[in-house]
């Protein structure tokens, strides 16, 4: 509802809005008891008409049975003899019907589907009564209001058996002529003989229906006006005269907020304890308003102060967070230059081991099954120093927000398959089995190489390290939904507890300190693949039960969306800005 209507029906007066409602509801009931005394009359109307078509029935066939009991005595004379004077039943009745018709408005016929008279014919009517009749044995009658000749009516017919004494000129044998000189029919006792139809005209029943239905709504709506005028001036009375009275109290009290609210113009015969109650209240309220009122300014100019000072409490503590916030800044950036400073000048020692390693290799003869152990194992840890320190790096590369996405197409085939060269030698080596699969459909995609063998490289890194000799791990990789792929790897070592599985993504963190214990590790390998994933706008899915085994799968998009791609340079951008601010 628009705004300009609701303030117009909230500024009407409750005096209106009441009348109005009887109103309505006065019309509402007029028109309910109206409908409901049409009917009313309609029913008594057909009643009453019903029992007159009956009754007119009734006297045709009882007119109907003297004729055909009186047969005899009508065609034969004193001494025996036959002598057919031509009056039969069916004539008897005819002439009383066209008889009684002319002294009232009824009209009487008497009828059938193929009658020797042809003013005998059934009408549109008759048809389907006679019909109906035949259809079903049980229906005896069948009435309605309808017109009749452009004037309303009420039509009834009623089935005519035929009984023995209808035998002598309807019955057997079929096509003999009768002594009324007509063929017979052929009927059989309890046959349908035809039917009596009664038209009564429904004019002088209708005016008076109409004039009953006038005196009875004339008289509920004096009634209902008088129950409406009572109530309407028991509410003005009782309730709008006492709210007048308090809206003028509250005019005066806005001049004097400690004068008192009286009931001047309200008798006291329509007072009423709800009433009284309410200005009761509205005093008390009158007063405690006076009080606040006093008060008031006081009050204001003590918060006012409070709220000074409380401002400069807050300006304080503002200044404050800032300038630890800028400190937690500085020592998160020296944090991040000191993990990739050591990191950095740990790859150099750590490369020319490993090229010392391979080199040593060579010169240890075959047989020196000892030495070229520990030379292994020298270049295993070597090894995995040097993935740990690569992931220390790219992890401090992604928070200081230099890290650059090179997007090429990849061929996840070829990264599973380096992969599996790679660490194929330590699952051996720890008695797990290593197998892959790789979808014939899955598709190129475009992503940056070196970052999607990172995630692959930690993650079976992860599942070798955690699981048991005698045990395998599986790598996967699948053609997802429209534009995804998916890469998974499989194992069935440990397994990680449900409440521990979200904590495995933070950096420096493992299940437990059992757990780090016994197979070592930095915590950031994880937390490296779900950062990496995300840059590519993925994600990583873990489903693992404890002593069962773990599947991680990362999703990859298809294409890469530039809006990361953005992002990932904005954030490069902003760093370089920052090293050189410092620099300078």
């Amino acid at each position: 509802m628009a705004k300009g209507a609701t303030s117009f029906i909230s500024h009407i007066s409750l005096r209106t809005k009441i009348i109005g409602l009887f109103a309505v509801v006065f019309l509402a009931l007029m028109v309910v008891f109206s409908i409901f005394t049409f009917y009313q009359q309609l029913n008594r109307m057909e009643s009453e008409v019903l029992e007159r078509a009956r009754m007119l029935d009734q006297e045709m066939m009882a007119t109907w049975d003297f004729i055909s009991l009186n047969q005899n005595t009508i065609n034969y004379d004193s001494e025996g003899s036959f002598d057919y004077k031509g009056l039969h039943c069916a004539l008897a009745g005819k002439s009383v019907a066209v008889l009684f018709g002319k002294r009232s408005d009824d009209t009487i016929r008497f009828t059938k589907m193929e009658p020797r008279n042809i003013y005998n014919r059934p009408d549109e009517f008759e048809t389907q009564a006679l019909q109906l009749f035949g259809e079903d044995k049980s229906v005896q009658e069948y009435y309605e209001f309808t017109d009749y000749r452009g004037e309303p009516a009420f039509r009834y017919v009623s089935v005519m058996k035929v009984t023995k004494d209808c035998i002598e000129c309807h019955g057997h044998p079929k096509g003999q002529v009768d002594i009324t000189g007509y063929p017979k029919e052929g009927w059989s006792i309890g046959d349908n003989g035809g039917a009596i139809s009664i038209i009564i005209p429904t004019n002088l029943h209708l005016s008076n229906a109409q004039e009953a239905i006038r005196e009875n709504v004339c008289f509920f709506a004096l009634v209902l006006l008088a129950l409406i005028g009572v109530i309407v001036f028991a509410i003005n009375k009782m309730v709008t005269q006492p709210l007048d009275d308090l809206g003028l109290n509250l005019r005066r009290v806005d001049q004097d907020p400690t004068d008192a609210i009286q009931m001047t113009h309200t008798k006291p015969a329509y007072r009423t304890r709800e009433t009284e109650e309410l200005f009761t209240r509205f005093n008390s309220m009158s007063q405690a308003l006076s009080g606040l009122y006093r008060d008031l300014e006081s009050q204001v100019e003590d918060r006012t102060q409070q709220l000074a000072q409380a401002n400069e409490e807050l300006e304080a503590q503002r200044a404050h967070v800032e300038l630890v916030n800028e400190q937690l800044q500085q020592e998160n950036q020296y944090k991040s230059d000191f993990l990739a400073i050591v990191s950095h000048e740990l790859r150099t020692p750590l490369t020319s081991i490993l090229a010392f390693t391979d080199l040593m290799g060579t010169s240890i003869p075959e047989d020196d099954v000892k030495a070229r152990r520990q030379l292994d194992e020298v270049e295993t840890n070597a090894q995995t120093l040097l993935e740990m320190v690569n992931n220390i790096l790219e992890t401090a590369r992604i928070q200081a927000g230099s890290e650059k996405i090179n997007l090429e197409v990849v061929d996840l085939g070829d990264i599973v398959n380096m992969v599996e060269e790679t660490n194929c030698a330590l699952a051996e080596k720890k008695g797990i089995e290593f197998r892959t699969y790789i979808d014939p459909e899955l598709p190129l995609i475009t992503s940056d190489w070196e970052k999607v063998r990172r995630i692959l490289v930690n993650l079976v890194s992860n599942a070798i390290k955690f699981t048991e000799a005698g045990g395998f791990v599986e790598v996967r990789a699948e053609k997802g939904e429209e534009g995804w792929v998916c890469l998974s790897v499989i194992d069935n070592g440990i397994g990680i507890p449900a409440d521990k599985q979200e904590l495995v993504f933070e950096r420096f963190t493992q299940e437990n300190m059992s757990t780090q214990r016994r197979y070592g590790g930095s915590g950031l390998g994880l937390s490296l693949v779900r950062e990496l994933a995300e840059m590519f706008g993925g994600s990583v899915q873990l489903e693992s039960v404890p002593g069962e085994g773990s599947t991680f799968k990362v999703l990859l998009p298809v294409e890469c969306p530039t809006s990361k791609i953005a992002d990932v340079s904005t954030e490069h951008a902003e760093s370089e800005e920052q090293g050189e601010a410092r620099g300078n």
